[in-house]
């Protein structure tokens, strides 16, 4: 596969425009994730529990006496690897749950700083206030890219001219 060009790729990744998520939509998500969560739960638990009852039945089985005790520590390892597995993907790689937090009071200014410096900053601070609610947690890398990628019109004095 051929590599694209680094114009391409700036075209590609090239920042949209910044539209709030509503109160009803994060709300839809946040059942949607939720959803998700029972499920996950609900698999690890049912795992965990037919990995117990395995392992506690292998001393009775008919397997040899010289390899059952090896076949029970593998088979709990692999039990609570998978278990512990679950519970990350539930909780880290792709729910993301953190992305849905209220962001404290202490970055909001932060963040409306560089809302000031993007163009359409200023209709996403009033959307989020129209909507009467705060600032997500995922919401504050994609305005930090955003402002990043934003280079200003330079003034005058910084032209470098310096004749008056």
């Amino acid at each position: 596969m051929a590599a694209l060009p680094l114009e391409e790729l700036r075209r590609q990744s090239a920042p949209v425009a910044l539209v709030p998520k509503s109160a009803g939509q994060l709300q839809t998500e946040r059942e949607r994730i939720v959803a998700r969560l029972q499920l996950l739960l609900n698999a690890t638990v049912a795992l965990a529990l037919a990995g117990a009852a395995l392992i506690a039945w292998l001393p009775f089985s008919a397997m040899p006496h010289e390899f059952r005790f090896g076949a029970q520590e593998v088979l709990a390892v692999g039990v609570f690897a998978t278990c512990l597995f679950l519970l990350h993907e539930r909780a880290e790689l792709s729910l993301g749950l953190y992305d849905y937090e209220p962001v404290e009071q202490t970055t909001q200014g932060e963040l409306r700083a560089l809302l000031h410096r993007v163009p359409e900053g200023a209709s996403y601070q009033q959307a989020l206030a129209a909507d009467n609610r705060t600032f997500v947690t995922g919401e504050v890398d994609h305005i930090r890219r955003r402002a990043e990628a934003f280079i200003p019109k330079t003034l005058p004095a910084e032209d470098g001219n310096t004749e008056t």
